[in-house]
């Protein structure tokens, strides 16, 4: 469960994907250990998912509509045999690369015209982004380049590269993360399964339309934007 953000993940994840319109092809960049690409590829057999990152999943499971593919999204041979696709997403990605803005230009190329972006990324107020030790704490714990991003300036990705309809929200809302980080620190992994229902119940009350204006609300932010037609 990873602390319980795994179900967080996924939940917002999920909100994404049925606001986007239940898309027919995705591309998940920063796919990680492949985890939310296998859930979607099980989940909604009907949409092609396609995985990408600099290192192979760790996820074995074969599925016609499930692909990952190794490589850097800034190389423009890798990049090239990438097809454009309903929905291109990245969750806690942006945070370790230091050209954010190449990366997030490069996969709104890979949306297709109408299709949508999302973004789920660590939140920091513009203050808290200035503070040495917040970034000290930050890049030792988990290798951020920069602590988080403010609604303010996922706004402005969005609106350099001329996308519509953007949709900024916090995630990993106090104290309902927290709450599930202290349940699965104290339950065992077959206690956590068997309850999962009631965890995933409790992750889909951190879907909330407001903004966070400090790390000790929500430690979380996500973006979600239409490529216009």
């Amino acid at each position: 469960m990873d602390g319980g953000l795994g179900l967080f993940r996924w939940v917002h994840l999920l909100e994404a994907f049925e606001r986007a319109g239940a898309p027919r092809s995705v591309l998940s960049v920063g796919s990680g250990e492949g985890l939310h690409e296998a859930l979607l590829a099980r989940h909604f057999s009907t949409t092609s998912v396609c995985g990408v990152d600099l290192r192979q999943p760790q996820v074995e499971l074969s599925l016609p509509n499930l692909e990952y593919l190794q490589g850097n999204l800034l190389d423009p041979e890798f990049a090239a045999r990438l097809p454009p696709a309903d929905l291109v997403y990245s969750i806690e990605c942006l945070e370790h690369i230091v050209d954010d803005r190449g990366v997030f230009a490069r996969m709104v190329q890979l949306v297709r015209p109408g299709g949508w972006i999302y973004l789920e990324v660590p939140f920091a107020s513009e203050a808290e982004q200035a503070d040495p030790e917040v970034c000290r704490r930050e890049f030792e714990a988990h290798e951020h380049v920069r602590p988080g991003y403010a609604a303010r300036q996922l706004e402005a990705l969005a609106r350099d590269q001329g996308l519509a309809d953007v949709r900024v929200a916090g995630a990993f809302w106090f104290p309902i993360q927290p709450m599930v980080w202290l349940a699965s620190r104290h339950l065992t992994a077959p206690a956590v399964a068997d309850h999962w229902r009631s965890f995933l119940a409790v992750a889909e009350l951190d879907l909330r339309e407001a903004v966070p204006q400090s790390r000790a609300e929500a430690t979380a932010i996500k973006l979600l934007a239409r490529l216009p037609r």
